[in-house]
């Protein structure tokens, strides 16, 4: 929507700032702001945008958000710039911050575009990004094609593509056809990519077969961001489904989308998914993948999640005949995720192992990850270990662990390896980093050292 505004003027900084919108900005202590005319004929001069930090969720609906939304929502553009105004010189809170997001949604309302100049203006003076978000939804449940041409144009990337999710979130929510067609319409890059998986979820929500025949007619990176957009909302409900179709597709969407697939599919039911994957040598219906990368990188990630989210039971797994093929290979990841939180038992279950290599790998996994989270108990831990090459190789996990933050103790440990080979190469590792930061004690080190 056209704004009839002039064009925003900036005085002092905080108390003092005012739009020409006759809105002054709530008090926020940051650097000066170097104000940028714009013209409200045209997008192309929008003022520019600082480089936002990670941005900030919009403010989650709660009994004051509600209240407040509901008594400005009568006001009409004049009381909406005395409350703004009234606002001015007053601290930054949670409670100005949610006043003021309120006032530009009721303004966002009546006049979107003045709205949302307001709400970047504010963010260069320190306002939650959320503010521009919140200007934004409004506009988009007016005329989100209007609001779309608006955002493409900001200058900050981050801002802009933050933006533009929430314009098409919130377009493909009550029209993702047109939300789908008109995102092509966008310049390439990012953003465009962004906006794309806003609508995949939604339009997935509303009419599966049609999502899926627009994911795969796009190209390049949108296509991949569709397709996983798509199937992040089918495989929350049908992960098998899902998985059918993904294997009936071209190798290519197949491999960027495969893996997101396996991971879902594995948080939700890690014994389905992994029986799926056992089952993929035996293709020939097209029900199930035929052995390759693909079925491979199903295969890893879907063991990733698992052993990620639950190590004990993964590990029950791949003790069962059916995990039995991966367990060499993966032994190491589930002792070191499981000692993250259980060292003692993880400890146990690895000197259970009856391979020595694969024995051998899962105790240096959890000397490492045990050193880092518990020095002294992975210490005391280390002393019960008898057999030469399995305490050398924990030894030396566990020094490399400590060494960033405790040198000497990690040298002295370092020093206690038994085999030449070993000893050296880890001290050595040692040495270097600690005489960057401390070269004197890494010297004195190095003088008393006796093998």
């Amino acid at each position: 929507m056209k704004s009839a505004s002039p064009a925003p003027t900036f005085l002092a900084l905080g108390i003092g700032m005012a739009l020409g919108y006759g809105a002054s900005l709530i008090f926020r202590p940051v650097s000066p702001f170097s104000p940028t005319t714009h013209s409200d004929d045209s997008n192309a001069d929008l003022p520019e945008q600082p480089v936002p930090q990670n941005p900030p969720p919009i403010l989650e609906e709660t009994k004051e958000n509600s209240t407040d939304r509901a008594n400005f929502g009568k006001l009409n553009l004049d009381q909406i710039k005395a409350k703004l105004n009234a606002l001015n010189g007053a601290p930054a809170t949670p409670e100005t911050d949610r006043k003021e997001r309120a006032l530009v949604e009721r303004w966002a309302s009546l006049d979107p575009k003045g709205a949302s100049l307001y709400a970047l203006q504010a963010i260069s003076q320190g306002a939650p990004e959320s503010l521009l978000r919140a200007a934004l939804q409004t506009w988009a449940l007016s005329d989100p094609r209007s609001a779309s041409d608006w955002a493409a144009q900001l200058t900050s990337q981050d801002l802009k593509e933050s933006s533009l999710r929430e314009i098409y979130r919130t377009w493909s929510k009550s029209d993702p056809t047109t939300a789908a067609k008109n995102v092509a319409s966008l310049p390439i890059g990012s953003a465009r990519e962004t906006a794309v998986a806003s609508v995949a979820g939604n339009f997935a929500k509303a009419n599966l077969p049609q999502a899926l025949a627009w994911a795969t007619s796009l190209s390049g990176a949108m296509r991949e961001r569709a397709v996983q957009g798509v199937l992040d909302q089918w495989t929350k409900n049908d992960p098998p489904s899902a998985a059918k179709w993904l294997i009936q597709q071209s190798t290519e969407i197949q491999w960027a989308a495969i893996q997101k697939v396996a991971q879902d599919w594995a948080r939700k039911d890690p014994a389905a998914a992994l029986t799926y994957a056992t089952s993929m040598a035996s293709a020939g219906s097209g029900s199930v993948m035929a052995p390759g990368p693909v079925q491979r990188r199903f295969s890893e990630s879907a063991l990733s999640t698992f052993i990620g989210s639950d190590p004990r039971a993964a590990a029950a797994w791949l003790s069962s005949p059916a995990g039995s093929t991966y367990f060499a290979n993966t032994a190491g990841s589930v002792a070191g995720r499981w000692a993250s939180f259980d060292p003692a038992q993880a400890a146990t279950w690895s000197q259970q192992i009856q391979d020595p290599k694969v024995r051998e790998n899962a105790l240096t996994s959890v000397a490492r990850t045990w050193g880092r989270s518990d020095p002294q108990g992975a210490a005391a831990w280390l002393q019960t270990l008898t057999e030469p090459s399995t305490r050398n190789s924990t030894v030396a996990a566990y020094s490399q662990s400590i060494a960033p933050y405790d040198p000497a103790t990690a040298a002295q440990w370092a020093a206690s390896i038994s085999d030449p080979k070993t000893r050296n190469s880890t001290l050595q590792g040692i040495l270097k980093n600690w005489s960057r930061y401390d070269p004197a004690g890494a010297s004195n080190f190095s003088k008393n050292y006796r093998p």
